[in-house]
């Protein structure tokens, strides 16, 4: 099962760049054959953000000259950009480099490494992600009783319980997205996470629906109280979980885990091959702010996959310097 590059399609699909645009970002037409995004940074300055092809090897890991490729890129995409950009942020799907003994580099050596291969040692480690450096990727191949099987004894028990308990999982799509809504402003509340505001999932689901990216949005009920919901994007053989939300009560319901099995199952059902679960902490870290929904995933049977994440291509290095 090909693990690399799997938001590239979904990051680069219509609509998650008209949505994007729909949130401030200008998309550019350079016809490079990739979108490239156009943001103001403040103090007169600007950023550009592209999610690059390719530049991975057999074993989807970044190739040994990437810095030379993305320099080439950076100097192809230049002549599109407007004078205030300081930087040209990009997003890589491939592997990172490791050491021998399997761990991902440090970030000073990942620069070193980065920059061996270009002219004019300009790319940076970026301090800022846009996608999750670290997932797990569910096999969907092989069908419902194969994608059960892979489950953990807790996952399994998780799922029985809901049924036991009454929790049923609806896909009702749009016309969910208020009730989505609240729930979602429960639980960003609970674990203090940064608030979006509900234009921000409307945004999302106008822009799949003008360019035809399926979006499902789903609903669990018990004693007809919503428990939990999930939003899941879908394109080419690949689906994607990308937002999720619960009641305090979740342990009673198993809502998240009966979401989460049924779309599963339905992704498969509608022949997608593989299911992005979109962040997990790195492995070994339980003081990550992510570590509770890392061993929930986890019991789902994924692989876990690591990304190189973003990386910074210097345009004006007194303007990068000073950023905050």
């Amino acid at each position: 099962m090909r693990t690399d590059g799997f938001p590239s399609a979904l990051y680069n699909h219509p609509a998650w760049i008209a949505w994007k645009e729909g949130l401030g970002w200008e998309n550019l037409r350079t016809g490079l054959g990739f979108p490239v995004l156009l943001r103001s940074i403040g103090n007169g300055y600007a950023m550009a953000y592209a999610v690059p092809p390719g530049l991975e090897d057999s074993s989807h890991i970044l190739i040994q000259d990437a810095g030379a490729a993305l320099e080439r890129l950076s100097h192809r995409v230049l002549s599109f950009l407007p004078r205030a950009v300081a930087f040209i942020r990009w997003d890589l799907m491939a592997g990172p480099w490791r050491d021998s003994e399997g761990a991902v580099l440090d970030p000073r050596l990942q620069e070193l490494r980065m920059n061996a291969s270009t002219g004019m040692r300009r790319l940076r480690k970026s301090l800022v992600e846009h996608s999750d450096l670290e997932t797990m990727i569910v096999d969907l191949r092989g069908g419902e009783e194969a994608i059960l099987g892979r489950f953990d004894k807790r996952t399994r028990y998780s799922i029985g319980l809901a049924e036991r308990r009454g929790t049923r999982v609806e896909r009702l799509g749009e016309e969910g997205l208020e009730v989505f809504y609240a729930l979602y402003l429960e639980t960003a509340k609970r674990q203090d996470r940064r608030l979006e505001d509900y234009v921000y999932f409307k945004e999302l689901f106008r822009s799949a629906r003008v360019w035809r990216l399926d979006l499902e949005l789903y609903l669990a009920r018990r004693l007809g109280e919503t428990v939990a919901t999930a939003i899941i994007a879908r394109c080419l053989d690949t689906a994607w979980y990308l937002f999720s939300a619960s009641t305090k009560e979740t342990r009673s319901s198993a809502g998240p885990s009966a979401i989460l099995a049924a779309a599963l199952i339905d992704a498969s059902g509608w022949g997608h091959a593989s299911m992005d679960l979109m962040g997990v902490s790195p492995a070994g870290l339980d003081t990550h702010p992510l570590s509770k929904v890392t061993r929930f995933k986890a019991g789902f049977g994924g692989r876990r996959v690591s990304r190189a994440g973003a990386w910074d291509y210097v345009v004006k290095p007194a303007a990068y310097a000073r950023l905050p």
